[in-house]
Protein backbone atom coordinates (compact mmCIF):
# COMPACT_ATOMS: atom_id res chain seq x y z
CA UNK A 1 0.00 0.00 0.00
CA UNK A 2 1.33 3.48 -0.85
CA UNK A 3 1.81 6.18 1.80
CA UNK A 4 2.75 9.82 1.33
CA UNK A 5 6.29 10.87 2.25
CA UNK A 6 6.91 14.41 3.55
CA UNK A 7 9.96 16.44 4.51
CA UNK A 8 9.34 18.02 7.92
CA UNK A 9 12.07 19.73 9.94
CA UNK A 10 14.72 18.12 7.69
CA UNK A 11 13.36 14.62 8.38
CA UNK A 12 11.52 12.25 6.08
CA UNK A 13 8.11 11.42 7.56
CA UNK A 14 5.69 8.75 6.35
CA UNK A 15 2.08 9.83 6.88
CA UNK A 16 0.38 6.71 8.26
CA UNK A 17 -3.08 8.20 7.61
CA UNK A 18 -4.11 7.87 11.25
CA UNK A 19 -4.66 10.32 14.08
CA UNK A 20 -4.67 9.79 17.80
CA UNK A 21 -7.39 10.85 20.25
CA UNK A 22 -5.94 14.39 20.40
CA UNK A 23 -6.02 14.79 16.62
CA UNK A 24 -2.25 14.40 16.18
CA UNK A 25 -1.06 12.70 12.98
CA UNK A 26 0.86 9.44 13.26
CA UNK A 27 4.05 9.92 11.29
CA UNK A 28 6.90 7.44 11.07
CA UNK A 29 10.52 8.66 10.83
CA UNK A 30 12.18 5.38 11.77
CA UNK A 31 10.63 5.97 15.18
CA UNK A 32 6.98 6.38 16.16
CA UNK A 33 6.14 10.09 16.29
CA UNK A 34 3.10 12.35 16.32
CA UNK A 35 2.73 15.60 14.41
CA UNK A 36 0.27 18.44 14.66
CA UNK A 37 -2.25 18.43 11.85
CA UNK A 38 -1.66 21.76 10.22
CA UNK A 39 -0.99 23.01 6.72
CA UNK A 40 2.80 22.82 7.22
CA UNK A 41 2.63 19.05 7.51
CA UNK A 42 1.09 18.68 4.07
CA UNK A 43 3.12 21.31 2.20
CA UNK A 44 6.38 19.44 1.69
CA UNK A 45 5.32 16.31 -0.20
CA UNK A 46 8.37 14.40 -1.44
CA UNK A 47 6.72 11.34 -2.93
CA UNK A 48 5.26 8.02 -1.93
CA UNK A 49 6.55 4.85 -0.30
CA UNK A 50 5.12 1.36 -0.54
CA UNK A 51 4.77 -0.45 2.80
CA UNK A 52 4.00 -4.14 3.07
CA UNK A 53 1.59 -5.58 5.61
CA UNK A 54 4.57 -6.92 7.60
CA UNK A 55 6.16 -3.47 7.74
CA UNK A 56 2.88 -1.91 8.89
CA UNK A 57 2.57 -4.51 11.67
CA UNK A 58 6.10 -3.74 12.90
CA UNK A 59 5.45 0.01 12.79
CA UNK A 60 2.20 -0.52 14.70
CA UNK A 61 4.07 -2.40 17.43
CA UNK A 62 6.49 0.49 17.78
CA UNK A 63 3.54 2.79 18.53
CA UNK A 64 2.37 0.34 21.23
CA UNK A 65 5.80 -0.34 22.76
CA UNK A 66 7.49 2.94 21.96
CA UNK A 67 6.92 6.53 22.85
CA UNK A 68 8.59 9.57 24.32
CA UNK A 69 11.43 9.07 26.79
CA UNK A 70 10.76 11.09 29.95
CA UNK A 71 14.50 11.53 30.51
CA UNK A 72 15.93 12.69 27.17
CA UNK A 73 12.65 13.78 25.54
CA UNK A 74 13.32 11.80 22.34
CA UNK A 75 10.96 9.37 20.61
CA UNK A 76 12.04 5.74 20.81
CA UNK A 77 10.87 2.47 19.28
CA UNK A 78 10.73 0.94 22.76
CA UNK A 79 10.41 2.55 26.17
CA UNK A 80 9.86 0.93 29.52
CA UNK A 81 8.84 2.28 32.92
CA UNK A 82 11.56 3.81 35.05
CA UNK A 83 13.28 1.35 37.41
CA UNK A 84 12.78 3.72 40.34
CA UNK A 85 9.74 3.39 42.58
CA UNK A 86 7.62 6.50 42.56
CA UNK A 87 8.93 7.61 39.16
CA UNK A 88 6.07 7.41 36.66
CA UNK A 89 8.28 8.26 33.67
CA UNK A 90 9.49 6.00 30.88
CA UNK A 91 13.02 5.44 29.59
CA UNK A 92 14.51 4.63 26.21
CA UNK A 93 17.34 2.09 25.98
CA UNK A 94 20.10 4.73 25.87
CA UNK A 95 18.86 6.47 29.04
CA UNK A 96 18.26 3.10 30.72
CA UNK A 97 21.81 1.91 29.99
CA UNK A 98 23.34 5.20 31.14
CA UNK A 99 21.29 5.14 34.35
CA UNK A 100 22.19 1.49 34.90
CA UNK A 101 25.93 2.25 34.70
CA UNK A 102 25.70 5.35 36.91
CA UNK A 103 23.54 3.63 39.51
CA UNK A 104 25.86 0.61 39.68
CA UNK A 105 28.90 2.87 40.10
CA UNK A 106 27.40 5.16 42.74
CA UNK A 107 25.13 2.82 44.74
CA UNK A 108 26.62 -0.61 43.98
CA UNK A 109 23.10 -1.75 43.12
CA UNK A 110 22.11 -3.17 39.78
CA UNK A 111 19.22 -2.36 37.50
CA UNK A 112 18.07 -5.22 35.21
CA UNK A 113 18.73 -5.28 31.48
CA UNK A 114 16.46 -3.09 29.35
CA UNK A 115 15.51 -6.07 27.18
CA UNK A 116 14.25 -8.10 30.19
CA UNK A 117 10.92 -6.23 30.16
CA UNK A 118 8.20 -8.89 29.59
CA UNK A 119 5.29 -6.50 29.01
CA UNK A 120 6.05 -5.36 25.47
CA UNK A 121 3.54 -6.47 22.88
CA UNK A 122 4.87 -9.06 20.46
CA UNK A 123 4.30 -9.44 16.74
CA UNK A 124 1.41 -11.78 16.00
CA UNK A 125 2.59 -14.66 13.87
Amino acid sequence: MNYSLYLIDDRLVIDLRETDKDGLIKGYTGKPEYFESNETFYQNLIGEVNLTDEQLIKIGLEYMNGGLCSYCGESANKVRPSPFMGDTGSMCKDCWDMTKREYAASHDEHIPQFEDYPHWKEEAR
